[in-house]
């Protein structure tokens, strides 16, 4: 009886084997597959691409990234350019951050300055201006980071070498001012301005400033740079009319080196007060400094930034049982006279070696990609 079930029961079904161009993706037609693939993020398409050589070529295709550029499909990314290695002279490194909160690598630049340059982030890339090679000596030179490829190109020099000069993007173009050699600085070359859409430099008039210049930011609404030097002296600057204008009063409560990474966010600014360890905020023509309330947990922040979403990015090191790079995002939001924030997210998001125990954090920004 038993013989005769096994006879009659059917058998096994066999696993079928299934092609690519049989299921799935692979199961539309191609037209319709690269719309479906133009949809999702650089970051899905990365990770689709190494699945395979057949998935791989898809991605990388022309008519894909040609059909992107159609759509005018747009995201923001954001980068960290951090030096990690213990050699002061080595060219720092660069990084995106996934959605995932981790820092990915991307192709750093090893003619890059090792330290003090300055930065700008614009639709679709980041400027880097002069530095220290070496360490030690000045440089002219400028470059630009293609956050779509993460390519890196160099553009047309400074007309005078500078470090930690500032450096401020109004309508298009870069105004840079200071932090050139003191003997050869002069009303005439002590700022310059790149125009981004012609690729030159041209010269824009600023008084020479007593005491460099240690913190500068843009309100985009108002075009106007707001400025504070070493001497606690305030100033507020209208580059495109070369107007410029200064504060009655000193910044009672400012020391330099205690009030860093000034970010705006609307009408408002931010900073992480070094002392305190607190993120601090205020009005710009006031410069009176108040903590943002509702963080009650408080982190030794080595970065602060302003994200495109109006939100603030921080980050800070933990040494408990591994050391690891962390960061946060928080919301804020106002009550009367107070600023509230609210943490959305934190996570560890780059584990440092035992190399890399002075990293440091030089940059960081978000930028608007598009397909090209």
């Amino acid at each position: 009886m038993e013989e005769e079930r096994r006879e009659s029961s059917p058998p096994p079904a066999k696993k079928m084997k299934v092609s690519p161009s049989s299921s799935g993706l692979w199961s539309l037609p191609d037209e319709v597959a690269v719309n479906c693939l133009a949809q999702i993020s650089r970051f899905d398409l990365a990770a689709l691409a190494t699945a395979s050589k057949i998935h791989r070529s898809l991605v990388s295709s022309r008519e894909l990234l040609e059909l992107r550029r159609r759509k005018g499909c747009t995201e923001t990314c954001f980068y960290v350019c951090m030096r990690i290695s213990p050699d002061p002279i080595r060219p720092p490194l660069w990084f995106i951050l996934s959605p995932h909160h981790r820092l990915n690598p991307i192709p750093w630049n090893p003619s890059q300055a090792s330290k003090s340059s300055s930065y700008v982030a614009v639709e679709g890339g980041i400027y880097v201006l002069g530095g220290l090679i070496d360490g030690r000596h000045r440089t002219r030179d400028v470059w630009f980071l293609d956050c779509f490829y993460h390519t890196w190109t160099r553009v047309p020099s400074m007309k005078m070498p500078r470090a930690s000069a500032s450096a401020n993007l109004v309508d298009g173009k870069i105004y840079v001012s200071g932090e050139c050699v003191e003997e050869k600085a002069n009303p005439t070359n002590w700022s310059e301005v790149f125009d981004i859409k012609t690729q030159t430099w041209g010269h824009w008039y600023l008084p020479k400033l007593r005491f460099s210049i240690c913190q500068s930011v843009v309100i985009e609404e108002e075009k106007k740079v707001y400025v504070v030097d070493e001497g606690r002296r305030s100033f507020y600057l209208l580059p495109s009319e070369c107007l410029f204008w200064r504060f009655n009063k000193t910044i009672c409560d400012f020391i330099p080196g205690t009030r860093n990474d000034w970010c705006a966010i609307g009408r408002l600014l931010f900073c992480r007060g070094t002392t305190c360890g607190r993120i601090l905020w205020c009005e710009p023509n006031e410069l009176r400094w108040k903590p943002v309330k509702g963080l009650e947990e408080l982190y030794d922040i080595c970065r602060l930034i302003g994200n495109s979403a109006g939100n603030i990015v921080i980050f800070w090191n933990s040494h408990l049982r591994q050391t690891w790079l962390w960061s946060a995002e928080i919301s804020l939001r106002r009550e009367q006279d107070e600023i509230w924030g609210k943490m959305e997210w934190s996570d560890a998001v780059f584990k440092l070696d035992s190399l890399s125990h002075s990293s440091k954090i030089l940059y960081s920004a978000s930028v608007l990609v598009s397909a090209k």
